[in-house]
């Protein structure tokens, strides 16, 4: 009885302690939409290191806790044993420690679904470690020898290695769980949702949703009372949250953003919503690792506007509408007006130009940068106008945005200029910010790790890529990583790009580390789309 109490008591200790060192592998798992593939994905990219550090911790334990228990064997085999788990968990504790030094960039959130992993994550660990345990005093017991009992335990040093594949295994069963609970939870926020008479408006595209939703809430508090998915919450758990939300209770505008990872995302999202009015900003090649090809990315947005919801469409949805006989003749789509809008004057750290709506004209000047910035404040505008805003109150709105944090925000830092469009990693996207960039006067740097979710259509759209960053020509180009920045380096030279300016790293730490050396005051830096780290 003792024997298995000691195991127990070890094997609790063991799991708090490889729980611990490898929590950081949950917040990748996290970052991997808990998906097993992607998760497995990044755990063998060839500049992760993670795998190779338990490999390394393995190696450690073995040889530690091996001579150790040798050296104390003087003491008999319970006594060298219990001497030599000193050293096991001294590495174990120091494992922990340095892990700080190899935190991931995305911190890891810790939401309900998280804690319930790991909880499962830590049962499966321990009950594994028993079983291990276990084992392994069977085979000394039934081998007899008094030399192998002292090296009975060395095969357990392997356990670290393993904790990568109880993880995805304990994903694996919880999600089940998960799967079953979120269904209920999207049924009864649907339910509440039938049951209010708040207005619903959805935001779908390939690009700009989260930009053209925070334009419309601002322009719409004019009028109305209004609450949206916060950040880049777009699927129908984000939308379940919001409804749940202490800011849901008594507002008259809900407005949802939509995202779509595959067929049927969008068409699920509109049944849980039912949207009264949307703003579909366009197509472009993203996501065509999950659709395949832009015609699906299509196939897969239209379904808002086939939901019945009044839209209204960017110039990239209207291209493709006026394609679709389905979409051409529907009666409940409407397109934005580029000519309303007069006398545009793009600056380095401003946009101004006069819109005219059928209430009167409007004159902006905002903070927000590009093209894109007229065309989703015109989305709005439509859209607000039809829902019975007049010009005056859609103009207050406009002159209280703000730049929406990572998606092309201008921060002045000492002199310095940083476009800040960590968030936009799309090819549309980044041509915006390449031509915001180039309207500073100043030294220009670039940093990026390319273009990412863009299926067999990757490798030419990062060629393109950096042929468009030779022909801005900027004083210094910062490629990050190593899973793009090929085709994106190629590009670069293809257009006759400067190789002198040219530098890549590893990672976005070692950018900056670069950057400190080399900016100074006047000089303007752009942050091109900064990746996750399970990409």
């Amino acid at each position: 009885m003792s024997d298995i109490i000691i195991r127990i008591v070890a094997s609790l200790s063991c799991a708090t302690f490889f729980c611990v060192a490898t929590f950081s592998s949950l917040g990748a798992m996290q970052q991997s939409g808990y998906k097993n593939g992607t998760f497995w994905r990044w755990l063998r990219r060839s500049d992760n290191l993670f795998f190779n550090r338990l490999c390394t911790l393995a190696l450690c334990l073995a040889l530690a806790s091996t001579a150790t228990s040798l050296c104390f064997s003087f003491l008999g085999v319970r006594g060298a044993l219990a001497v030599s788990a000193v050293p096991f968990f001294i590495l174990l504790l120091g494992f922990c420690i340095s892990g700080e030094k190899y935190a991931l960039k995305v911190p890891t959130k810790r939401t309900g679904r998280l804690q319930r992993l790991f909880a499962v994550y830590f049962l499966f660990v321990a009950c594994a470690t028993y079983i291990f345990l276990a084992a392994l005093w069977f085979l000394a017991k039934w081998n007899g020898s008094q030399l192998y009992g002292f090296i009975a335990y060395t095969p357990f040093a392997v356990t670290p290695m393993l904790l990568p594949l109880l993880l995805c295994l304990a994903n694996g069963i919880e999600g089940i769980f998960e799967n079953a609970r979120n269904k209920k939870f999207v049924k009864r926020a649907g339910q509440v949702l039938d049951e209010s008479k708040i207005l619903r408006v959805g935001v779908v595209g390939s690009y700009g949703k989260t930009s053209v939703k925070n334009i419309l809430k601002t322009v719409l508090l004019e009028k109305y009372s209004v609450v949206e998915t916060p950040e880049s919450y777009n699927t129908p758990i984000g939308v379940a949250k919001t409804v749940f939300s202490d800011e849901f209770t008594g507002k008259a505008v809900l407005i949802a953003e939509m995202g779509a990872r595959r067929r049927g995302d969008i068409a699920e999202l509109c049944r849980l919503v039912k949207p009264d009015y949307a703003i579909f900003t366009g197509v472009c090649p993203q996501h065509i690792s999950s659709f395949g090809s832009v015609e699906n990315v299509w196939t897969e947005k239209k379904e808002i506007i086939k939901s019945g919801a009044y839209t209204v469409c960017g110039v990239s949805a209207r291209a493709w509408a006026e394609k679709d006989a389905e979409v051409n003749a529907a009666q409940n789509v409407a397109y934005i007006d580029t000519a309303r809008v007069e006398n545009v004057r793009m600056q380095a750290t401003k946009t101004s130009f006069s819109l005219r709506l059928d209430s009167g004209v409007i004159n902006v000047e905002t903070s927000l940068l590009g093209d894109a910035a007229v065309e989703n404040i015109l989305l709005a505008a439509t859209l607000a106008e039809k829902m019975g805003m007049t010009a005056a109150e859609i103009e207050n709105g406009i002159k209280k945005l703000s730049p929406i944090p990572h998606r092309l925000q201008l921060i002045e830092n000492n002199g310095v200029y940083i476009l800040d469009d960590g968030y936009n990693g799309n090819p549309r996207g980044a041509e915006e910010a390449l031509a915001a960039l180039s309207r500073f006067e100043g030294r220009k740097c670039i940093v990026t790790p390319g273009l990412v979710e863009c299926g067999v259509l990757e490798e030419r759209l990062n060629g393109e890529l950096g042929e468009k960053i030779a022909a801005i020509a900027p004083n210094k180009t910062i490629l990050v990583g190593e899973t793009l920045v090929g085709a994106v380096r190629a590009g670069y030279a293809n257009g006759g790009g400067n190789e002198e300016n040219l530098v890549v790293v590893p990672t976005l730490q070692k950018a900056q580390e670069v950057l400190a050396e080399w900016v100074r005051e006047g000089d303007c830096v752009l942050f091109l789309n900064d990746l996750p780290d399970v990409y």
